[in-house]
């Protein structure tokens, strides 16, 4: 037994940090055998050597499986567990120091943010406090194997619960809820730097927004979003043999609308012409005499009475009806996506001349320090309201990593999706700095965060831009950067107007009812003219072509579900960067310019030689 132990141990514990998996096989054994005191002998040395490399110690007397169970499923054993990945950068962790509570959402947030302090405490130390602990656990004792058994279990309790004394494990410090935040945050950066990457690779990008637990099923359900299209997208979008490639196999396979109405809309059609055509050949066959023969496809088909079927006229005069309908939601449906990516249009427009004015209309050179600063401020409010479109728009702010369940409150999606709001304002805002890192935390806190953002751009540009005593704005030049700004709220009306206002539903109802009704009716008219073989194939190519127009209308219905939001902000946030820098360019110019005439250049000649760095 002490010989299987240590091979146990030697394979699954090379590192200073014991595996979980280690714990939940070695735990259940130490139970079965500590009924026998005779055989415990040979494991105590392992349960030592355990202990020294766990960071805890266990103890030598009976260890319920219960208990493990509570461990293993406790949440802070998964905080644990998930504190070991890299430490986040230093910048960051210095930049969150100062605000150790998560975004602020409601009740709901606050009582998160209170459940993770408490548990933050389970984290380990940095790496540098590991391997000198574990360095100095090889050359002498543990001060975990000098407590009692039941010390020990009670600080592997504690440890795990959050509530590990620094004292009792050698004088460890914990991960502070500083680290545990940026730890956070640099999750979502990632997460969102893999959209941003593969938006880059692609043409379309899978995006499930449909709620469900199943990971099955939300790829079932997953939709396609076209992401901006450059010249070699174009290429590809219409080269000649594109009606032959989408019939591949593997471009099946990924094709939206065939995965979206298999199931459930499908497959019950499926069932329905099944039962019909099985109903018609076997279960109504009449005398031989009392039929009428005709062979179909290798079958005797028997046309009687007794059987379930249609005159094919019924469906023809009804198609026209219901092709209206269908045509005129999937026209009304187009519509509103065109009008909310005009709108989105509208706003790139307008924040890039907003921008452009506040870099060249107000006075770089003055001096002033509190119009520098509104300046920059303004700039990154520019850069932020695509961003609080984005997440004011969507339910989970374009952000695919965020599984969104039935299950969740509204609380919990809030919290989940204002960590990822949060990772990107840390992007834009500089969060060492006491009033952005305030403005930022306002900002989350806001009920409608684009009117926030819209409102403080107004403030700016009236009590600071305008006044004489800093940027003394001419009032021509601050009412152009007020239009903008009414345009702006012109651009969030729109889009809230789209979001908050479907098509009249009891058309969109009564047009669904039509259809379905229609499509498990096609069996009827069929089944005469097709027989048993050709009945099932046809109904479903043909309920397959209808579902799929009606399912693309029902789709860009909500069309901020399947614009690539992410990429325009990217526009936006790119644009205003390189005015940024171009402006810089500019005044080292005029800077150039400005010394040359100082020094009489323009006189001898020598302005001419100058380098225009632009």
């Amino acid at each position: 037994l002490k010989s299987c132990s240590d091979k146990t141990l030697s394979v699954f514990c090379p590192s200073s940090t014991i595996n979980h998996c280690t714990l939940f096989l070695v735990l259940p054994v130490a139970t079965l055998l500590t009924n026998t005191s005779s055989m415990l002998a040979p494991l105590h040395g392992t349960w030592q050597r355990l202990a020294a490399e766990s960071r805890c110690a266990l103890p030598t007397s009976t260890i319920s499986l219960a208990a493990a169970s509570q461990v293993f499923e406790s949440p802070a054993s998964r905080r644990y567990a998930s504190s070991h990945r890299s430490r986040p950068p230093p910048s960051l962790l210095k930049s969150l120091s100062r605000t150790t509570s998560p975004p602020a959402s409601g009740p709901a947030t606050s009582a998160a943010s209170a459940a993770a302090s408490s548990g933050s405490a389970a984290a380990t130390s940095s790496s540098s406090n590991a391997s000198s602990s574990s360095s100095s656990s090889s050359s002498s004792t543990s001060p975990a194997q000098n407590l009692q058994p039941t010390q020990v279990w009670g600080g592997v309790k504690r440890f795990f619960a959050g509530e590990a004394k620094s004292e009792e494990f050698g004088g460890r410090h914990t991960t502070s809820d500083a680290e545990n935040r940026a730890l956070r945050i640099q999750e979502e950066q990632e997460a969102q730097a893999r959209l941003g990457q593969a938006s880059a690779r692609a043409m379309t990008i899978h995006y499930c927004r449909d709620h469900g637990s199943n990971s099955a099923w939300r790829f079932v359900r997953g939709l396609s979003i076209d992401v901006n299209f450059d010249f070699r997208r174009w290429k590809r979008h219409q080269k000649a043999s594109r009606h032959l490639d989408i019939w591949k196999p593997r471009n099946i396979l990924r094709a939206d609308n065939i995965r979206r109405l298999v199931f459930p809309d499908l497959f019950f059609i499926g069932m329905t012409s099944s039962l019909i055509t099985y109903y018609n050949t076997f279960l109504a066959a009449p005398a031989v005499e009392e039929a009428v023969t005709h062979l179909k496809h290798g079958f005797n088909l028997y046309l009687h009475d007794g059987m379930l079927a249609l005159p094919l006229e019924c469906l023809t005069v009804t198609s026209v009806a219901m092709g209206l309908l269908v045509t005129f939601k999937t026209q009304t449906s187009y519509a509103r996506f065109t009008d909310a990516r005009s709108q989105w249009g509208l706003m790139i427009n307008e924040c890039r001349s907003i921008a452009s004015r506040i870099l060249t209309r107000i006075p770089h050179h003055s001096g002033d320090e509190r119009l520098a600063q509104a300046q920059v401020q303004a700039l990154k409010l520019i850069r932020t309201l695509p961003i609080t479109f984005k997440y004011h728009l969507t339910e989970d702010g374009c952000n695919p990593h965020i599984l969104i369940r039935d299950e969740m409150t509204d609380a919990e999606i809030r919290e989940a999706v204002n960590w990822a709001l949060e990772a990107e304002l840390v992007g834009v805002w500089d969060m060492e700095d006491e009033r952005e890192r305030d403005l930022a935390d306002r900002l989350l806190a806001s009920d409608h965060r684009p009117l926030f953002v819209l409102h403080e751009l107004h403030h700016i540009n009236a009590d600071i831009f305008s006044s004489p005593l800093h940027g003394n704005l001419h009032p021509i030049f601050s009412s152009e950067i007020d239009n903008s700004l009414n345009k702006l709220h012109g651009v969030l009306g729109a889009c809230e107007k789209i979001l908050r206002t479907p098509i009249y539903t009891p058309y969109t109802k009564f047009t669904s009812r039509f259809l379905y009704t229609w499509c498990n009716l096609l069996p009827l008219p069929f089944y005469p003219l097709a027989g048993p073989l050709g009945t099932v194939p046809v109904t479903l190519i043909i309920s397959f072509f209808m579902l799929g127009i009606e399912d693309i209308g029902s789709r860009v219905e909500q069309p901020f579900d399947v614009l690539p939001l992410w990429q325009y902000c990217q526009t936006i946030d790119a644009s205003c960067e390189q005015m940024v820098r171009h402006s810089e360019l500019l005044r080292q110019t005029e800077h150039s310019f400005s010394v040359a005439d100082s020094l009489g250049g323009a006189e001898n000649g020598d302005l001419y030689s100058f380098v225009d760095p632009l």
